[in-house]
């Protein structure tokens, strides 16, 4: 009987069980001990300690680790800097990752050969996830890429072929309006990332074409039509309003973003953000030591970035490369006269890139 007892104990002991071992990536410690400890550990570390083992590397992509970092309040805010070669394929590149520079901040690549070809002029974020549509000229797919694994899902179809579509996210949907060439008229769909369900919502009257250009502000989805007017659909009246004002400056650049439901935007290295309440385009004001980001540049993009404002561009050293540099802004708005000021945190070059890339948009999600 004492015998019995012993051989059972053997068995279930952690040296004798190959299955004990090897639930927790340091087997001298329970398993949640060790993914509290990862769980504090900065997702900037995670692709290095992915290549320690395959325990590691099946711990920092779990599902379970990042219930735990939302738990104990462990998130962060990651960047995506999303680009495209002149062949047609697309090339992901994340966050900051730590390197020996004046910033101490680098971009580094994510190696993803199942992405599915896109347009990432049409990609938002929603919670953890990432959404964009197809690349061809006409296309109804629908992919979402899991930042936590970095893996692509199907996502149900556009339920009509767009053109020249847009889309933006407010309160978990993502709203997209394009134009349908096979009934010669704008259209414009929504789609509820809990239930994964299209819902057609009937367009504007207006007979102008939507623009690839689109925010949600105040609670309602804005989205600027060939013609440079702005209107703007309130979900919760189910009805469309033509934007008076200035905000159809938003025609002319590339280069805008949301941040603490303030669209902000870029145009000839100036700064400004749009005021609701005047219904103008009005300067960030300070920005000292931010150098000139104009001059042979190809592109600017700006991202919201735990509420503050990064900016992205590139320089064409023409005909070798071109250089992606970044600034962190920090954003303060001053209740005695309504102004917002900007304050550089920093600012680096951050990769050499090959010509043939071209940079296209800028995410932020936190995981």
């Amino acid at each position: 009987m004492a015998s019995r007892e012993k051989r059972r104990k053997r068995e279930a002991s952690p040296e004798s069980n190959p299955t004990a071992q090897s639930s927790s990536p340091i087997p001298s410690l329970p398993y949640d001990l060790v993914l509290l400890c990862v769980a504090r550990v900065s997702r900037l570390y995670y692709p290095t300690l992915s290549l320690v083992s395959k325990s590691f590397r099946s711990l920092v992509s779990s599902p379970e680790l990042y219930k735990t970092r939302s738990l104990f309040g462990f998130t962060e805010s990651c960047l995506y800097v999303c680009s495209e070669s002149l062949g047609g394929s697309a090339d992901w590149k994340p966050d900051k990752t730590l390197k020996s520079g004046s910033s101490g901040y680098a971009l580094a690549r994510v190696r993803d050969p199942n992405s599915p070809p896109s347009v990432f002029r049409k990609v938002v974020v929603v919670g953890s996830n990432m959404g964009k549509s197809a690349n061809s000229y006409i296309n109804r797919r629908v992919s979402i890429l899991d930042c936590k694994s970095h893996t692509w899902i199907e996502a149900p179809s556009l339920p009509v072929e767009l053109h020249s579509l847009s889309a933006s996210v407010l309160d978990h949907k993502i709203y997209v309006a394009g134009f349908d060439h096979r009934l010669e008229k704008n259209s414009f769909e929504v789609f509820d990332t809990e239930t994964r369900v299209w819902d057609s919502v009937s367009s504007h009257k207006r007979q102008e074409r939507f623009k690839e250009k689109s925010v949600s502000i105040d609670g309602k989805f804005h989205v600027v039509t060939e013609e440079g007017v702005v209107i703007a659909y309130d979900p919760k009246q189910g009805k469309w309003d033509m934007v008076v004002g200035g905000m159809c400056g938003l025609l002319f650049s590339d280069a805008y973003c949301v941040i603490g439901n303030v669209l902000y935007s870029v145009s000839q290295g100036v700064f400004t953000w749009y005021d609701t309440e005047r219904r103008m385009w009005r300067d960030l004001l300070g920005l000292a030591g931010l150098p000139n980001i104009t001059r042979h540049r190809e592109f600017i993009r700006l991202a919201d970035y735990g509420g503050k404002m990064v900016v992205f561009w590139v320089h064409v050293i023409w005909p070798y490369y071109k250089k992606i540099s970044c600034a962190e802004i920090s954003l303060e708005r001053r209740p005695d006269t309504s102004e917002i000021w900007g304050k550089v945190e920093w600012f680096d070059e951050l990769r050499k890139i090959n010509r043939n890339f071209h940079v296209e948009k800028v995410l932020s999600t936190n995981l």
